[in-house]
C-alpha cells in the first residue's frame, strides 16, 4: 500500500484546502503519436518528444523556488538562464504554494521576456487529488484555474499529482478512492482542449496499467509519468521505468539529485542546514559507493558530480526536472546536456547504485 510521509513539503497543501489488484487480460492501447525522438542518446538531442510537445531533454522543476511569492527577481533570472541554455520545459503544481508557484511561473516568464506556448516555454502543472475533491468535474475546474494562473488557454501538460491515497478514515477501514473519477476528469480536460496533453505522477506499474486502460477507452493517451528517479532511487523505480517505455509513456524524473544528496556536497563534516541535516544524515554513508563512482567519473570527464548524476537520468530515457535556487545552480545543472555518458560509465554507476542504500521514497511507493 502507498503511504504518506507528513514531512514531504507539498502536503502542507492538504492542511488548508482551496476549494489492489493487477489487471487481468489487460490490452495496451495504441497511440502511435507517442514517440521518443531520435536515436542519439537523449542528452545529445536538442529536443525529445513528450506527447505532442517537443521539449528539451531536461526541464526545470519549481519546487525549490520560493513558494510564498508571486514575483521574484532571482527566479526570473533562473528561468532566463534555463531558456538561454536551451531549456523549454518547466514543471509546477497547484500544490506548490497554494497556486502561487503557477502565478510566479507566469510572472517570471513575462519579466524574462519568454513566451509561453507552442513556440515557447512548455509548462506542466498538476492536480492535487485531495479528499474534498469528489468527482471528475473537480479536475476540470482545477485545470481551468491552473490555466488562468499560468496565463494560458490550454495547459501543455496536465498531470494528476499522486494516486488517491489520502484516506482520512483509512485507519477505521473506511476508504473512498476516486482514481477512476479523476481519470475521467483528466480525459475531459484533454478532449475539451483544456489540456494539450495529460499525465500522471507517482504511479507504479499496477496503478499505471489501470489508468492507461481507463483513459485508453476514451481515446486519451498518457503522455508522462513523473516519478522519484535517481541513482539513489533506481531499484524501486526500475520496473515503472521499464513499463513506461513499453507503453510509450515518457518518464519525468523529480529528485534526480536525491534532494541534493547526489550533488556530492553533503557529508558528516559538511551537512546541509537544519532540518534537512536530520533527514539526510542516514544517507551519507549508505550512498557512499554511488558518490565515489560519481566523483571518479566527474574527474575523468571534467564535469561536476551533479552533471554526471543528471546525465545518467537522461541516459535512462527520462526527462530530469531538477530545481535551481539561483543562476549558478541553473548553469551547472543544465550543463548536463550536450554530452553523454558511455555505456561503461552507465554500468559503473548502476553497479554502485546496486551496492548502495536507497534514498527516501518521499512519501510515495510505486504500486
Amino acid at each position: 500500500m502507498m503511504r504518506v510521509t507528513t514531512f514531504f513539503p507539498l502536503f502542507s497543501f492538504l492542511l488548508f484546502p482551496s476549494d489492489g489488484r493487477a489487471l487481468q487480460n489487460f490490452k495496451l492501447p495504441s497511440f502511435p503519436s507517442l514517440t521518443f525522438g531520435g536515436t542519439a542518446p537523449a542528452p545529445l538531442q536538442k529536443r525529445v518528444q513528450l506527447g505532442t510537445l517537443s521539449v528539451s531533454p531536461m526541464g526545470l522543476g519549481t519546487l525549490n523556488l520560493p513558494l510564498d511569492k508571486e514575483i521574484d527577481e532571482e527566479s526570473t533570472r533562473v528561468l532566463k538562464t534555463a531558456s538561454d541554455l536551451g531549456v523549454n520545459f518547466v514543471d509546477t503544481a497547484e500544490a506548490y504554494g497554494f497556486g502561487k508557484s503557477e502565478t510566479m511561473t507566469k510572472n517570471c516568464l513575462r519579466d524574462a521576456n519568454i513566451v509561453a506556448g507552442k513556440n515557447g516555454m512548455k509548462i506542466a502543472t498538476k492536480f492535487a487529488p485531495v479528499p474534498w475533491r469528489l468527482d471528475s468535474s473537480s479536475v476540470v475546474d482545477a485545470c481551468r484555474a491552473s490555466a488562468e494562473r499560468l496565463g494560458v488557454e490550454s495547459v501543455p501538460l496536465y498531470q494528476i499529482h499522486w494516486p488517491d491515497l489520502i484516506q482520512p478514515f483509512g485507519a477505521f477501514g473506511i476508504e473512498n478512492k476516486k482514481d477512476e473519477l479523476f481519470w475521467d476528469g483528466l480525459a475531459d480536460c484533454y478532449l475539451s482542449g483544456l489540456a494539450e496533453n495529460v499525465g500522471v505522477s507517482n504511479y507504479g506499474p499496477e496503478t499505471l496499467l489501470r489508468a492507461s486502460e481507463a483513459l485508453g477507452k476514451r481515446g486519451v493517451p498518457i503522455a508522462s509519468n513523473q516519478i522519484n528517479l535517481s541513482l539513489a532511487r533506481y531499484r524501486s523505480s526500475e520496473a515503472t521505468l521499464s513499463l513506461c517505455e513499453d507503453l510509450g509513456i515518457k518518464v519525468l524524473a523529480y529528485f534526480p539529485l536525491a534532494n541534493g544528496l547526489l550533488a556530492g556536497k553533503y557529508s558528516a563534516a559538511t551537512p546541509p542546514a537544519f532540518p534537512k541535516s536530520i533527514t539526510m544524515k542516514k544517507y551519507y554513508e549508505g550512498t557512499a559507493p554511488i558518490l565515489e563512482a560519481l566523483r571518479k567519473i566527474a574527474q575523468e570527464r571534467q564535469k561536476t558530480v551533479p552533471q554526471i548524476s543528471i546525465n545518467w537520468t537522461m541516459m535512462k530515457g527520462a526527462i530530469p526536472i531538477p530545481g535551481a535556487r539561483n543562476v549558478q545552480m541553473a548553469k551547472e545543472n543544465f550543463g548536463s546536456m550536450g554530452w553523454a555518458l558511455t555505456d561503461d560509465e552507465v554500468f559503473q554507476l548502476e553497479a554502485a547504485s546496486a551496492a548502495s542504500d536507497e534514498f527516501s521514497d518521499g512519501g510515495f511507493k510505486l504500486v
